[in-house]
């Protein structure tokens, strides 16, 4: 093998990765046996090598510090490690220091983004009997519905904001184009594009329903490719038929977020309803007054305000018993 002593680095670097041929293998090894100051020479490069590839952590290095180490070393150097092969130039003594620094370096870096988790540790939001607003790692905002929870995770890898939900909650996004924010229920999912939006998600319910507010988000599952929703959309997936639909949003999906409430001549159930889905106290509707219809708007009242103006709207009576306020009357005249 024609080969210059001037390249027996490159060929120990080759046989200590395992990608010297055979030839090359039998060059290096005949090199070391040769002489005792080359087999130590191949014994320090072969240490070097064993430890770099068993960096954990990363490591934050002085560079200057090590190169006015290496400079001092090369101006008074220890006799062992000095390797009787042959005279070097200073210039290719220099290069081999600044190689060195250059492989310190980057075996720390190698260690940050290959060693270190790909996922941040996750964050998690929970609701019992009250609603509660928050902001996420990432600058997003949320706002919890009752009896929700929400754990937020981050990829590195993948540049992928995860927040797995069950309840309702409200986001207002903090987009970043090269980053996705979805938000998964089991195997559906939510994809932020730029968007302000409401996913009401309760594991006891059959349906998932997402209301966009600003923006647009893309609701999908694995197997199906969902419905686009803009702004004022709404879409609905049905977990027993697998199914996605695409309607109107009610009025009041938001009030739980901003007490504000607006009926227009609606029936007095859908508006109890409402009106039970945030405030603790439970309106109970007496059978006559079902069909009463109401329109009228609400604007962040406390519960005992409200009921007095349906008492005066309607002419019905109410009163408490075991929390609950039960309002009842003869009917209404126009049904």
């Amino acid at each position: 093998m024609n080969t210059n002593l001037n390249d027996i680095d490159d060929l120990i670097g080759k046989y200590l990765a395992g990608e010297a041929g055979a030839e090359e293998i039998a060059f290096v090894e005949s090199w070391a046996k040769a002489d005792e100051g080359n087999q130590r020479y191949f014994d320090q490069l072969k240490t070097i090598f064993q430890k770099a590839a068993t960096v954990k952590g990363y490591q934050t290095f002085d560079t200057d510090a090590a190169w006015n180490k290496l400079k001092h070393s090369m101006k008074h150097p220890a006799r062992d490690n000095v390797v009787p092969l042959r005279s070097r130039s200073s210039m290719s003594v220099y290069w081999r220091v600044a190689a060195s620094i250059l492989v310190v370096l980057g075996v720390g870096w190698f260690a940050y983004t290959f060693l270190s988790p790909s996922t941040t540790p996750p964050v998690e939001v929970a609701t019992d009997r009250a609603t509660a607003s928050d902001t996420l790692p990432d600058g997003s905002d949320v706002f919890l519905n009752r009896e929700t929870k929400l754990t937020y995770a981050y990829d590195k890898k993948k540049k992928t904001h995860t927040v797995k939900l069950k309840g309702e909650a409200y986001f207002n996004i903090h987009h970043e184009d090269d980053k996705t924010f979805v938000v998964q229920i089991a195997d559906v999912y939510i994809r932020d594009i730029g968007t302000a939006f409401n996913v009401k998600a309760y594991p006891d319910s059959e349906i998932v329903e997402v209301v966009v507010e600003e923006g647009e988000v893309m609701f999908y599952t694995d197997k199906d490719s969902g419905v686009y929703l803009r702004a004022n959309g709404k879409g609905i997936y049905n977990k027993k038929t697998k199914k996605f639909t695409i309607d109107q949003p009610e009025e009041n999906v938001l009030s739980y977020k901003t007490k504000f409430f607006s009926f227009s001549d609606t029936d007095l159930v859908t508006v109890a309803e409402a009106l039970n889905g945030v405030y603790d106290r439970k309106i109970v509707l007496g059978e006559n007054i079902k069909n009463c219809r109401l329109t009228v708007s609400f604007n962040n009242e406390n519960l005992d305000a409200i009921v007095d103006v349906i008492k005066e709207t309607l002419g019905v009576t109410a009163k408490e018993a075991g929390g609950q306020i039960i309002l009842e009357g003869s009917g209404c005249a126009n049904p």
